[in-house]
């Protein structure tokens, strides 16, 4: 989510400042304002994009009339993320998948959540929440969310029943190729290996991992991994450049072997080298600076700071969810990056 998404989605009147022309839709939701105390209306509506296509809330617009207003407090930018996802998460499933964003236009601060359709629709709520009632699927109808009706949860399930076919067609093919004989069934939510006569065990705690590194990336450094040749036991290599998981061997040892099979599993290092989230870096950057405000010159130069470097590692809330929203952390060290851009308090 960059300025230039933003501004596609933002039309301003020609005549009339910071009067907006973009109206509400099945995409598109405008809130005035950020309380977090209307935390079930904001899940509800998340769980009604996450149902449609996808969609934004914009946080800081008037929707009648729809004028450009901007937050008037922090409340929106001091949230975490993590936060947020967490109670989502314990309302609906499966997740809920978004992205939080803070950005300037016409010098007025915005919050945006932009929501990825579902891969997995249905979301339901799991228990009542508030005015959630368990059981219920919401669903974006044009500029409105509400309780699904049949047409649209029937469209669905029909696309589960297509998805699963395909899905079939896409295991069997791969089959065919290597040979029945050949070829190994995972489980991924049991955590076995097992194929004639041959058991490996995964533990549940390590698989929460394995599923993490399926889908994620690290930037920094290399790549935390773990050279399987059976049993699994977490260890720490660095690599510059991403390899990918291959065929998994016999054995339980711990192999040094450079062409043994790696598989991505460790990130607690990761997470005590990047020790800063947003608001701690923002907090220590306007602790250390006279001139400095979280504003679009900061989004900028942050932006232009971890393209640059290896300052930013970036996870899944989620790591069994290859869309799952993401958190960054920080090294400590880029802090004195900023020092090009701001005056230092004396």
């Amino acid at each position: 989510m960059d300025e230039s998404e933003i501004q596609r989605i933002l039309k301003f009147h020609a005549s009339i400042p910071d009067r907006i022309i973009s109206r509400e839709s099945n995409t598109l939701e405008f809130k005035e304002s950020f309380n977090w105390n209307s935390k079930e209306k904001y899940a509800s509506t998340v769980a009604a994009f996450s149902n449609n296509k996808g969609g934004y809330v914009f946080f800081g617009v008037k929707n009648q009339p729809r004028d450009l207003m901007g937050l008037q407090n922090n409340n929106f930018e001091n949230i975490d993320e993590a936060k947020i996802a967490e109670y989502f998460n314990s309302v609906f499933s499966p997740e809920l998948v978004f992205e939080k964003g803070i950005f300037f236009i016409k010098d007025k601060q915005i919050g945006i959540l932009k929501i990825f359709e579902n891969s997995r629709k249905p979301v339901i709520s799991i228990k009542s929440s508030g005015d959630i009632q368990e059981g219920v699927v919401f669903y974006r109808y044009n500029a409105r969310s509400e309780k699904i009706k049949y047409p649209e949860l029937n469209e669905i399930l029909e696309e589960i029943k297509l998805n699963e076919r395909k899905m079939w067609m896409v295991h069997l093919e791969k089959i065919s190729k290597i040979g029945i004989e050949n070829a190994l069934i995972v489980d991924t939510i049991n955590g076995i290996i097992e194929e004639k006569g041959v058991r490996i065990l995964i533990d549940k705690e390590l698989l929460k991992k394995v599923r993490f590194v399926k889908e994620g990336k690290f930037k920094e450094k290399g790549y935390p991994t773990l050279r399987l040749i059976g049993d699994v036991k977490p260890v720490v290599v660095t690599h510059k450049k991403e390899e990918e998981i291959s065929n998994t061997a016999k054995g339980i040892k711990i192999s040094n072997d450079p062409k043994a099979p790696k598989v991505k599993i460790e990130e607690k290092n990761l997470l005590e080298e990047f020790s800063l989230n947003y608001h701690s870096l923002t907090e220590n950057l306007r602790e250390r600076y006279i001139d400095f405000s979280p504003n679009l010159k900061y989004h900028s130069i942050r932006k232009k700071i971890i393209d640059n470097g290896d300052y930013v590692y970036t996870r899944k809330l989620d790591p069994s969810n290859p869309k799952s929203s993401k958190q960054c952390f920080y090294h400590p060290n880029i802090i004195s990056e900023f020092d090009k851009y701001y005056m230092k308090k004396v």
